[in-house]
Formats: C-alpha cells, sequence, structure tokens
C-alpha cells in the first residue's frame, strides 16, 4: 500500500528528509510565531512534493502534541490562531487558510471531517500555512516552547554523522 496522505508520506521518508522537512516546518511555525510575514513568505519551497512533506511533519507533530494536550474548543483556537493568520500569512492565503480553519472545525461536530481532510491534502501549499500556524499558537501554551522549536530546527539541520 502506498502511503496515500501527506501525513503517510512523511514516515516513509528517509531520515535526511524527514529531518529537513520537520525543520523546515519548525522555521515556518517560529516565523509565524515572531509575526514575521517576510520569512513566512521565504520559507516554503517551490516544489509541490517538498511542500506535502512539511505539511506531513507538521501535521504529524500536532496529532501528537493533541494526544497529551489538546488545545482547545475550535472556538478557542480560532480566537488564538486568526490573528497569527492575519499578521503573518500572505495575503493571497488568509482567506483560503481561515476556510480551511473554519471546514476543519464544523467538521469536528459532522461527519464531514474526511471531506476536509481531503481538501487540505488537494492543497498542501496552505493546508502547511495553517498547520504553520497553529503550531506557532501551540508554542504559548508553555513556556519555553519556542526556544525549544528552535534548538529542534538546529539540530534537525545539523550535519549527520556518518560514522555513527
Amino acid at each position: 500500500m502506498f502511503p496515500r496522505t501527506a501525513q503517510q508520506q512523511w514516515w516513509f521518508l528517509e531520515p535526511e528528509e524527514k529531518d529537513r522537512s520537520q525543520a523546515l516546518g519548525l522555521r515556518l511555525a517560529i516565523a509565524y510565531h515572531e509575526r514575521d510575514a517576510d520569512e513566512v513568505a521565504r520559507l516554503l519551497p517551490a516544489d509541490d512534493d517538498e511542500i506535502r512533506l512539511v505539511m506531513g511533519a507538521l501535521e504529524n507533530g500536532l496529532l501528537a502534541l493533541n494526544q497529551f494536550e489538546p488545545p482547545g474548543t475550535p472556538d478557542q483556537v480560532w480566537e488564538r490562531v486568526t490573528p497569527i493568520i492575519d499578521a503573518s500569512a500572505p495575503k493571497v492565503l488568509v482567506p483560503r487558510m481561515r476556510a480551511m480553519l473554519a471546514a476543519m472545525s464544523h467538521a469536528l461536530y459532522t461527519a464531514t471531517l474526511g471531506e476536509v481532510y481531503e481538501r487540505k491534502e488537494q492543497d498542501p501549499y496552505t493546508g502547511a500555512h495553517l498547520f504553520a500556524a497553529i503550531t506557532a499558537m501551540r508554542a504559548d501554551d508553555h513556556g519555553g516552547s519556542l526556544e525549544r522549536m528552535k534548538q529542534k530546527a538546529d539540530e534537525l539541520e545539523a550535519p549527520r554523522d556518518s560514522t555513527a
């Protein structure tokens, strides 16, 4: 079975590719957290396959975090993440990110979650940005999270020791 979703594809990557996409996702989330619109616009690669992998890495991280500590109700998430989106996302993406977030929030209460996730898979550029903004929002949940994100991104980007 070939992995179908970006999240599944990320798990089948070589370690170096996983590290790169995860580091890029963390850097994007950091830029969102710092409200650095120029860095946000610069960070995502133009290659669709790479964008999907960044989205998959961010989605995997959020799913793991949400297992331990849910982010709150959809309304609370909306109130916390939309200011981040509005301040930092490329202006052309803001309506698409807000629409995807609204659809995901609504789908939690209906049977349409699969349809919403299919939409995300069809627009990984928006999905990657949305998950980065949500990750940025979650960085405020605990003191020191942003510093840990920066350290982890640096660690993932460091050259691997091939003799180990």
